[in-house]
């Protein structure tokens, strides 16, 4: 099994819009840093994926019916975390 450079995984990932202002209480989550990072692999890439793209793609495979609605409380109690 083929082991994972951390380095390159953190050199192939999203950068932050240039256009955000991050503030201390985070009002803005679009534009606050990651504080979880996956590295991730596939046969020919490595690459880093934050916990926001995450949820934004479950988000998406709800909407679209690829996955069970989730409870309303569940969304709020992730957007306060």
């Amino acid at each position: 099994m083929k082991t994972i450079d951390p380095a390159a995984t953190y050199e192939n990932r999203a950068q932050l819009r240039g256009d955000c202002v991050q503030t201390e209480d985070c009002t803005d989550y679009e534009c606050c840093p990651e504080e979880l990072v996956f590295a991730m692999r596939d046969k020919t890439h490595t690459f880093s994926l934050g916990l926001t793209t995450v949820l934004e793609c479950l988000d998406i495979a709800v909407r679209e019916g690829y996955l069970p609605q989730l409870p309303d409380e569940w969304w709020i109690d992730v957007r306060r975390y």
